[in-house]
């Protein structure tokens, strides 16, 4: 074992990463958590009335692109099952038109319109990209010649992406993350594919595991963080400070302003973290009685729609039992909405919106017997998160990001804000691990 030290802060995925990472490099490794839970914003769940089912209430997808996470699950054996669904538009006139997944689900001249910009966008510059980057992604695609009806689709489409309406989200990052593969074409699946058997929180676990419980405390909220003589101090509320030769700061960006920083963080720095927002979703997953909604052959069901409920999908697609669970994922001014609502009334509203989008004219004594359970999260209500990921608005990709960044003499950063598949668990892991070499080389 290596006589180095590295406390990592924060017990996400990205935190996680970073230390067992340092671990693999026998570095010795104390990492803080905040909170008394481990993996940050992936979060399974199970009904205690349905034991055998999961459903995520954070972090749900790994994409078919996603190396380092798919590493990681190979390294524990953690398999892998299909992830995909099936979309579909409810307009609250009749039952919901499903298109296979990755399918083109907008107009033909949209389509038509999409294909130029994607052959254009493999020859853009660093300067077209910063040009991109000034303007939001619904005014974009409307000066490509998207009809209203279009952008409102895109709108319930993509603001699942980032969380909040295409209008606050910079068009650069939607671009980067629709057309920055090579591979990309228009029945892509926006990294939508596969999710870990038995939950994603299994990862975190066996992260913390391979990284050594002994090694990790929760419950420990930084307050300060010290720098001097090569060497980095880390003091919590009432805890003893740890004394490390180096350290990686795995957490949201906002969070970085309740911590004393001596010597201070550059003003940049601090500008930057109290500029960046989070995206405010909420996802409420609805233990049903059974299945009711159609299962296509290869994929499962979602439906987006323009009420409360917002993006609606079977979150136990592939998992054995009649029983089933419906997630609702809203985004923006839904999230909020959704959240401070009733939840016995939420969970009537979920399963009544899919229900009728899938034909049923259920009157509300039935869609209250289906309706078993319900669990919610609201990310934006979370202290020490503040929302699901990052949101980099029109003009902050080029200034924010590396500002956020930046090392802080022996401190490295991580997290999904900062990775370039930003909002991704990939992004988090792939920071982490970034992160830890860094403070290895420091």
């Amino acid at each position: 074992m290596s006589s180095k030290h590295c406390v990592v802060i924060g017990g996400g995925l990205a935190g996680l990463a970073a230390a067992y990472h340092l671990t693999q490099k026998r570095w010795r490794v104390t990492l803080v958590e905040a909170t008394e839970r481990l993996g940050g914003r992936v979060h399974s769940h199970r009904f205690g009335r349905a034991r055998e089912l999961v459903c995520e209430l954070g972090g749900e997808w790994i994409g078919n692109d996603h190396v380092e996470m798919q590493r990681l699950c190979c390294a524990f054996n953690l398999p892998l099952q299909s992830h995909q669904y099936s979309s579909s538009f409810w307009n609250q006139k009749g039952r919901a038109r499903l298109s296979a997944p990755g399918k083109w689900s907008l107009s033909a001249d949209a389509e038509r319109r999409w294909k130029r910009l994607e052959k254009r966008y493999r020859d853009f510059d660093d300067a077209d990209d910063r040009r991109m980057d000034k303007v939001d992604w619904w005014t974009y695609l409307e000066e490509l010649g998207f009809s209203r009806e279009d952008l409102v689709k895109r709108d319930l489409m993509d603001s699942t992406d980032f969380g909040e309406s295409i209008r606050q989200n910079s068009a650069y990052t939607a671009a980067a993350e629709y057309l920055s593969s090579p591979d990309q074409h228009v029945d892509e699946t926006d990294e939508m594919d596969l999710k870990i058997v038995g939950g994603n929180s299994r990862l975190a676990r066996a992260l913390a595991n391979a990284i050594g419980l002994d090694n990790i405390k929760t419950r420990w909220e930084v307050a300060r963080v010290t720098q001097r003589n090569g060497r980095v101090t880390v003091s919590g509320h009432g805890k003893t400070p740890i004394r490390a030769h180096a350290c990686v700061c795995a957490i949201p960006a906002h969070c970085l302003r309740s911590i004393t920083w001596h010597p201070a963080l550059p003003q940049r720095t601090q500008e930057s973290a109290e500029r960046l927002q989070y995206a405010r979703i909420t996802k409420t997953a609805v233990l049903c009685s059974h299945r009711f909604w159609r299962q296509p052959a290869h994929s499962g069901f979602s439906v987006f729609t323009t009420l409360a409920s917002d993006f609606c999908f079977d979150s136990t697609y592939l998992q054995q039992g009649r029983k089933g669970i419906l997630c609702s994922y809203s985004i923006g001014d839904k999230a909020d909405d959704i959240a401070a609502s009733p939840l016995d009334k939420v969970k009537d509203w979920i399963v009544g919106d899919v229900a009728h989008a899938n034909g049923h004219r259920w009157k509300s004594g039935t869609i209250r017997r289906v309706a078993l359970a319900v669990k919610q999260m609201a990310w934006q209500r979370q202290r020490f998160t503040g929302g699901a990921y990052a949101l980099y608005r029109p003009g902050q990709w080029f200034t924010v990001r590396p500002a956020l960044a930046t090392p802080h003499e022996h401190v490295f950063f991580a997290g999904e804000h900062l990775a370039d598949w930003q909002g991704f668990m990939e992004g988090a892991v792939i920071t982490g691990k970034a992160a830890a070499e860094a403070a290895m080389g420091s």
